[in-house]
C-alpha cells in the first residue's frame, strides 16, 4: 500500500531542503532531515525528554556545516543514498506497523538503523533515557496533533490571516471588488497589473474593509485568508495526496461560509505545463469546486503569468472576473508616499525633508524602468533612508540630527541604476559643463566632431529633446585610427556609465538578428534571450557602441530604426527594452577604399571624411540616415594631430616606466624621426603606436631586465643614427 506523509514530515522535508539550497550543499542528507525537525516545538519538546536536544542539534550543524559547497550557478538538489535508504527504512517500519501514514517515530527508528550515519552517531551520542522511551514520547505527540481531526477542521492549517491596511485611491476598483464577490456565480476576481503597481496591497486594502464591516450587508463578517501553496505541495508525493488536501480546503471553506480565499501570486499555484502531470497544478484541481459559487477566490497575477497560463490551457480563468490596476498617477504616488513615510521616519528615527515624496516619484519614474510605481518610489524612499544610516556611519538611534534631502535620494538612486543621475548635484553639473573641454583633451584634432555630440546630449540632460528618444543617436563616420571607437570609451568615462561596443562584424548573417533579440519559440536559445536586450536591460544607462556597422546585415538595419524612434525594441518573448537612456553610437569605415581618391586632381580640398559620407548616403537607406541624431565626419590625421597623438602615448608609456624607476629622454631628432615613421593619414593613430612598440619598447625591455647598472632606476635616453635608434643610460 502506498504510504503518506504526516503534515511534520512535510514541512520537516521542506525545510531541509531550504536548509542544504541555502548552504548550497549538493545533496538532502540525513542530518539535513534531523536539523529540520528539531526546529518543529512538538518534536524538540519531546527530544528534549530524552536527550540533550542542544548538543545534538550542535552536532547536526556542525556537519552540516563542514559538507562541500557547489560553485555559484544554477544547480538541481539530489537526495543522497543515505537519505533515501532512511526514508526506506521509515516506510517499511510504518507498513509492520499497520499505518498508511509516515510519522515522526518511524523516520526517527530509521534514523538509528542507517549504518556510518552522522545523524546516528550524533543521536547516540544525546541520548540519556533509551531509544525506545525516545520513540514513545515521539508516538504521544503525533496521537495529540491534529492528523486524526476531521478533514474539515484541518483545511486551515494551509491558511494564514490577510494583513488588513488602508490604501489611497482605488475607489473604482474596490466597488467592482465587491460587486464580483456579491455575485452569485463567477464570483472570484483576478487582479492584473505590472510588477510594483499594488496588487498585493489593494488586497490588504479589502481586508481592512472587511475588518471594519466597510462592506456590502451580503458580505457582512466575510474575512480574507491566504493560501500558502508552498504548505500545500509540502509533501504531497502523488496526485492523490493533493487531490485530498485541495478537498479539504474546499469543503472546509464551503462549510464556513464566510472565509474569501486569497493567493498572492498565480505562478504559485502550478498549471503552467502539460508534462508534470499535474503534480503542482492546484489551480487545475481548485476550479471545479469554483463552478458553484460556494467558494469565493482573489488571485494577483502579471500580465506575463495570465498569457503562460492561458497559453497551456485558454479556459482556465473563464470562471474569474479581471480587474485591471493601472500604475497611479505621479499625484496619488506621492499622496500615498507621504503616509509611508511617517513609518520609514520612525523606523530610520531620521527625518525626511519636504518635498522629498514628489521628488522620488519624479525620479524613479524616470530612472527605474523595470517597475511600476508606487513600489519603485517606496523602495527608494527605503534605500534613501538606509543610505542616510550608513553615511552618517549611525550605531545608536538618534533625535533629529539625520535627515533624508533630495541629494540623498539622488545617491541612493545612483546605488539603484549603478550609474550617475544625480542631475541636481552640483559636481555632477561640473562634469557636464567641462564634458566639452576634456573630451578634447583626450581626443586631438576632432573638435566639431566632439562639440556636435556635446550638444546632442547636453540638450537631452537639459529636457530640450523628445523624452520618446534615445539620449542621442549619433553615426561616426572617417578613416581607421583617427578616433572614433576612442572617443565612445572616453565618452563613456566621463558620463560615468559603462560602455557595451559590439563588433557588427560578427552579426553579418540573416540569422544573426536572433543573436541580438533572441532566438523564436522552439528553436536552441530561446529562454536565454538576446545579447543586446539583456545587455541593455541589465543596464539600462549605458554607451551603445556598434562598431563597424556597415558590416551587419541590412536586416539589423530595420531593427535598429524603431531603437532610434521610439527608444524602445521587443525581445523574442514581447518584453518591451528601453533605450531612452542610451547613448548610441555606430561607427562606419565604410568607403574607406575610396577615402584617399579624394584629393585627386587640381586644388581638391576634400578631406577622406568627407568622401566617406558620401558613400555613407549609398550604403545605408534614407529611412537609417534620417532618424539619426548626427552624422559626425572625422578629420584626416594630419601632422600636427600626428604629434599630439605622439605626445599622448609618450606620456602614457612614461607612466608605465614610473614603477621602474625609469626617466625617458627623447632626444629632438629621435622624436622627429619618430613622428616621420608613425604619421600615415592611411592608418591614423594605430600606426604611431605600432612605431613605439617596435622601436623603442624593446630597447627598454632589454636594458631593463639585462642592463648591467647595479642602482635601481636610471634615465633612458633616446637618440636617432642612419639605422634607426640607440638607447644610452645615465
Amino acid at each position: 500500500m502506498p504510504i503518506h506523509d504526516t503534515d511534520k514530515i512535510a514541512m520537516a522535508v521542506s525545510l531541509a531542503s531550504s536548509l542544504a539550497l541555502s548552504r548550497r550543499n549538493e545533496f538532502l542528507t540525513p542530518e539535513h532531515m534531523l536539523a529540520a525537525l528539531l526546529k518543529d516545538d512538538d518534536v524538540r519538546a519531546a527530544v528534549s525528554q530524552c536527550c540533550d536536544v542542544e548538543h545534538l542539534e550542535s552536532q547536526a550543524k556542525k556537519y552540516i556545516g563542514s559538507l562541500e559547497e557547489m560553485p555559484d550557478g544554477n544547480y538541481e538538489l539530489n537526495a543522497s543514498s543515505q537519505l533515501q535508504e532512511l526514508i526506506a527504512i521509515a516506510e517499511n517500519a510504518a507498513r509492520g506497523s499497520g499505518s498508511a501514514v509516515m510519522k515522526v517515530h518511524h523516520l526517527m527508528y530509521a534514523f538509528f538503523q542507517l549504518e556510518e550515519s552522522y545523524a546516528r552517531f550524533a543521536l547516540e551520542d544525546a541520548i540519556e533515557t533509551s531509544v525506545p522511551a525516545l520513540l514513545n514520547s515521539l508516538v504521544q505527540i503525533e496521537d495529540e496533533s491534529s492528523e486524526d481531526l476531521p478533514a474539515g477542521e484541518r483545511w486551515t492549517r494551509f491558511f494564514r490571516e490577510c494583513p488588513a491596511e488602508e490604501i489611497v485611491g482605488r475607489e473604482s476598483e474596490t466597488r467592482e471588488a465587491m460587486r464580483i464577490l456579491c455575485r452569485k456565480r463567477k464570483n472570484n476576481i483576478l487582479i492584473v497589473g505590472g510588477r510594483g503597481v499594488g496588487k498585493t496591497a489593494f488586497v490588504h486594502g479589502l481586508a481592512a474593509k472587511f475588518a471594519s464591516q466597510r462592506t456590502p450587508y451580503k458580505l457582512k463578517d466575510f474575512t480574507i485568508k491566504e493560501l500558502l501553496p508552498n504548505i500545500v505541495l509540502s509533501g504531497a508525493q502523488y496526485r492523490g495526496d493533493l487531490e485530498g488536501r485541495i478537498d479539504d480546503i474546499a469543503r472546509g471553506l464551503a462549510e464556513d461560509g464566510k472565509t474569501i480565499m486569497y493567493v498572492d501570486e498565480l505562478k504559485s499555484l502550478g498549471g503552467y505545463s502539460k508534462t508534470d502531470d499535474g503534480m503542482k497544478d492546484i489551480i487545475g484541481l481548485l476550479l471545479p469546486h469554483l463552478k458553484d459559487g460556494s467558494i469565493k477566490l482573489i488571485i494577483c497575477a502579471t500580465h506575463e503569468d495570465v498569457k503562460r497560463l492561458q497559453a497551456n490551457d485558454s479556459n482556465a480563468l473563464d470562471l474569474f472576473r479581471k480587474i485591471e490596476l493601472e500604475e497611479p498617477s505621479e499625484e496619488e504616488t506621492t499622496e500615498i508616499l507621504t503616509n509611508i513615510i511617517k513609518s520609514l521616519s520612525e523606523h530610520y528615527s531620521i527625518r525626511y525633508e519636504k518635498d522629498t515624496a514628489a521628488y522620488a516619484v519624479s525620479m524613479s519614474r524616470r530612472y527605474i524602468l523595470d517597475r511600476c510605481l508606487p513600489d519603485k518610489a517606496i523602495e527608494l524612499l527605503d534605500e534613501a533612508g538606509a543610505y542616510a544610516m550608513t553615511a552618517e556611519k549611525a550605531t545608536e538611534k538618534t533625535t533629529g540630527g539625520q535627515k533624508v534631502t533630495k541629494r540623498t535620494i539622488d545617491k541612493a538612486l545612483a546605488d539603484i541604476c549603478k550609474t550617475d543621475v544625480q542631475a541636481s548635484d552640483e559636481d555632477v553639473k561640473d562634469d557636464l559643463y567641462h564634458m566639452e573641454e576634456r573630451l578634447k583633451n583626450v581626443i586631438y584634432g576632432q573638435d566639431e566632431a566632439i562639440r556636435t555630440i556635446t550638444e546632442t546630449i547636453l540638450m537631452s540632460k537639459a529636457g530640450l529633446m523628445d523624452s520618446g528618444k534615445t539620449i542621442g543617436s549619433f553615426l561616426f563616420v572617417g578613416p581607421t585610427g583617427v578616433g572614433k571607437t576612442e572617443l565612445s570609451k572616453v565618452l563613456a568615462q566621463q558620463l560615468h556609465v559603462p560602455l557595451h561596443r559590439f563588433d557588427m562584424s560578427e552579426y553579418s548573417e540573416k540569422h544573426s538578428v536572433a543573436k541580438l533579440i533572441g532566438s523564436p519559440a522552439g528553436y536552441v536559445g530561446y529562454d536565454d534571450g538576446g545579447i543586446l536586450t539583456e545587455t541593455i536591460r541589465k543596464n539600462p544607462y549605458c554607451v551603445l557602441l556598434l562598431d563597424e556597422i556597415e558590416k551587419a546585415h541590412e536586416d539589423i538595419y530595420n531593427l535598429l530604426l524603431q531603437v532610434m524612434d521610439y527608444a524602445v525594441i521587443s525581445d523574442n518573448k514581447g518584453r518591451k527594452v528601453d533605450f531612452r537612456n542610451v547613448v548610441l553610437i555606430m561607427t562606419s569605415n565604410a568607403g574607406a577604399r575610396y577615402a584617399h581618391t579624394a584629393n585627386v586632381g587640381y586644388a581638391s580640398k576634400a578631406n577622406a571624411g568627407a568622401a566617406m559620407a558620401k558613400e555613407v548616403k549609398k550604403v545605408f537607406a534614407p529611412e537609417f540616415l534620417n532618424r539619426l541624431s548626427s552624422v559626425v565626419v572625422f578629420n584626416d590625421m594630419d601632422e600636427k594631430m600626428a604629434g599630439m597623438i605622439l605626445d599622448d602615448k609618450i606620456k602614457k608609456l612614461q607612466a608605465r616606466l614610473d614603477a621602474r624607476k625609469v626617466t625617458l629622454v627623447i632626444e629632438p631628432e629621435a622624436y622627429r624621426k619618430l613622428l616621420s615613421e608613425g604619421f600615415s593619414p592611411e592608418y591614423g593613430a594605430r600606426e604611431i603606436e605600432r612605431v613605439l612598440n617596435s622601436r623603442l619598447t624593446p630597447m627598454l625591455m632589454k636594458e631593463i631586465l639585462f642592463g648591467t647598472r647595479d642602482t635601481e632606476g636610471f634615465t633612458a635616453i633616446i637618440t636617432a643614427t642612419e639605422t634607426g635608434y640607440d638607447l644610452r643610460t645615465e
